[in-house]
């Protein structure tokens, strides 16, 4: 039993690895993202959360400020539009610009 814990526990840290290398480990803590958008370095979600509405009806689902590698920083936004379908949007944090999107 002791043995197969500890494989476990040790594919789980080998695991952690290469979601970090993908991305997932540089979202911006909440005091952070305040701070980006108080200095004028990034777009109120707010305003894009408006956009988004005005475009595609419904509401948001869930929304992350993330680092990009050129140092700059980006908006990963689910959303749910107006008739039912569930999409992602990646929103350019300074400009406000939407730069890819995803789903039906």
């Amino acid at each position: 039993m002791k043995r197969i814990f500890a494989s476990l526990a040790a594919m789980a840290l080998l695991s952690a690895g290469p979601a970090i290398a993908q991305g997932w480990g540089d979202s911006f803590s909440p005091g952070q993202a305040r701070d980006a958008v108080r200095d004028g370095k990034t777009v109120p979600l707010s305003k894009i959360f408006q956009m988004l509405k005005r475009e595609y009806g419904g509401y948001q689902l869930g929304a992350d400020l993330v680092s990009k590698q050129d140092g700059g920083a980006e908006y990963h936004i689910d959303w749910m539009t107006g008739d039912g379908r569930k999409m992602r949007f990646v929103v350019d944090a300074q400009s406000g610009s939407i730069t890819a999107r995803r789903g039906a």
